[in-house]
């Protein structure tokens, strides 16, 4: 039987609450579940508060507990099977996902006539309720009843059942995964793959509560993260997103209870978990309270997907040059010599004439184009690593991109380069792609810049082949200088999704640029020079 005593104060019942969870085991999830709505319904002065668990299959939900004040007609034996179908308004609020709060039960509004007659059945004057989420679904709610009197509630009671919510569908999650354990074997070892949840609090730089679980994933033990500093387990991209979550609290903006972040591990590998977090009071002080799960092994299998996707854009794109490269490049080249003839042959005839001068120049030009278009497509068709001049590339991607007459007649480019770097060992693909990527991206950020100039320059040391590409554009947010050569960054932007923001479009050419070279340990660094340029910086290790 568990034993349970009233908390003193908000922070105390957070933290017997969580405390009463972790590690509880299946057939103690009910008496736990009874016992904390009986302390949430004293501490709040609620007259009922209960849960109700959903039917996905029969679009359902049945109050499966329940406590009542002194006095107080229980209702739980009533409230069996309830059809969400009947009661349109009920399903929209429980799949918003968000708490909804009713103040008085009278002036509901004409769209919930059904759900407003069940209310005045059960003699509820007032009541707040919180879905119970878990994997982005609804699977219950939680909620407070005031049956006596009407009443208002308060922002804190809203707040203690949002934490509730969370701490009640994590112990029903775990529950009906670890009752399949003795199914199978095969289910047992889904379950300690997945039951890897942690809890901690944090305040004032300090962890000042963790279970154990937590210091496991990241590799400690337990009395090594007892009063730490908290920024020990985040990466350099992980405190990048929690100070921007900081900034954006402060503006007032509203930041979402659950995202992603990179945590490291005491041997220092990086370890992609997703955070629930709450800010609650704790001594008069804001606190963080976070439940943890470990989505390495999901990032990983994203992150191979967008591989996947990247290569057969890439392999799509070669089919098509080389067919244009082989057809149409062809088709232009006998035609040119024709016109290049003639206009010779009319410069023969007519000397003191322009027009022969200008004509065999134009073509001359747009020949240049060909052989730069042609030079390009045959090489990214070579399927296997060969050796190739790093300079050379660049001069095709510049012709290849001022064959534009937006970046011709309106981009300034200089071109930069140290003749004596040595070669690159790889698929000319992977770089021609990837640097054509990042370049595209600096052209279309000078769009309404009133100077536009791109420079792309290269230079090496024992170590490095260095290639810079400067633009006078539109700056990336700072947020994202530290972090948009890295998967994490980009994944939060394009993994799953089937339709991409215009305005993550261009970005996207950054994350394929580093998903094409990471095997080939090229470093990114992207930073603003004393003029307010953008520098995109790649580090290509030197071929031993």
């Amino acid at each position: 039987m568990l034993k349970v005593k009233k908390p003193k104060n908000l922070q105390a019942l957070i933290l017997h609450l969580s405390t009463n969870f972790i590690n509880i085991a299946p057939d103690e999830v009910d008496e736990a579940i009874y016992n904390a709505l009986g302390i949430i319904g004293k501490f709040t002065n609620s007259d009922r508060s209960y849960v109700f668990q959903m039917n996905n299959a029969t679009n359902s939900i049945t109050n499966t507990h329940e406590w009542c004040a002194a006095g107080i007609e229980p209702q739980i034996d009533n409230l069996k099977n309830v059809q969400l179908i009947q009661r349109p308004w009920l399903n929209k609020k429980l799949h918003n996902k968000k708490p909804f709060v009713i103040d008085d039960v009278t002036k509901l509004s004409k769209d919930a006539v059904k759900e407003k007659a069940d209310f005045m059945d059960q003699d509820i004057k007032s009541l707040v309720v919180v879905p119970m989420v878990s994997n982005k679904k609804v699977i219950g709610l939680v909620g407070f009843d005031a049956v006596k009197k009407p009443r208002k509630w308060k922002n804190e009671e809203v707040e203690l059942l949002k934490i509730v919510s969370d701490i009640f569908a994590n112990a029903l999650i775990r529950r009906s995964m670890q009752k399949k354990i003795y199914e199978s074997e095969e289910q047992y070892r889904l379950l300690v793959e997945n039951l890897n949840d942690g809890i901690v609090i944090s305040q004032n730089e300090k962890i000042i509560y963790h279970n154990r679980q937590f210091a496991e994933m990241l590799g400690y033990e337990y009395e090594e993260l007892v009063n730490a500093d908290y920024r020990r387990i985040y990466t350099k991209e992980g405190l990048a997103i929690l100070e921007e979550r900081g900034r954006r609290r402060e503006k007032g903006e509203d930041v979402p209870s659950r995202y992603e972040t990179i945590f490291k591990k005491k041997n220092g590998e990086h370890l992609h978990v997703e955070a629930n977090v709450r800010i609650i009071d704790y001594h008069n002080m804001p606190a963080t309270f976070g439940i943890i799960s470990d989505i390495t092994e999901r990032k990983n299998k994203e992150r191979y997907q967008r591989k996947l996707e990247v290569e057969l854009l890439k392999h799509q794109k070669v089919s098509s040059a080389g067919l244009l490269a082989g057809g149409i490049v062809h088709n232009i080249r006998n035609t040119l010599t024709v016109i290049i003839g003639r206009a010779q042959l009319l410069k023969q005839k007519f000397p003191d004439l322009k027009e022969p001068n200008i004509i065999i120049s134009s073509a001359n030009k747009i020949l240049q184009i060909a052989d730069a278009f042609t030079k390009k497509a045959q090489k990214e068709q070579i399927e296997k690593e060969i050796d190739f001049n790093l300079n050379d590339l660049l001069k095709t991607e510049i012709v290849y991109f001022e064959a534009n007459q937006y970046v011709k007649n309106r981009v300034d480019i200089h071109l930069d380069i140290n003749p004596s770097i040595p070669k690159i060992h790889g698929h000319y693909i992977d770089f021609s792609h990837a640097i054509s990527g990042i370049i595209e991206f600096s052209v279309n950020a000078m769009e309404k810049s009133t100077q536009r100039k791109l420079q792309v320059q290269t230079d090496w040391d024992e170590k490095n082949i260095l290639l810079k590409i400067t633009h006078t554009g539109k700056q990336l947010p700072e947020k994202d200088m530290s972090s948009v050569f890295t998967p994490f960054h980009s994944f939060n932007i394009f993994a799953g999704k089937r339709i991409i923001g215009k305005e993550h479009l261009s970005t996207m050419q950054l994350f394929n640029a580093y998903i094409l070279l990471e095997r080939y340990r090229v470093k990114f660094q992207i930073e603003t020079d004393s003029e307010n340029q953008t520098v995109f910086t790649l580090m290509i290790p030197v071929s031993g």
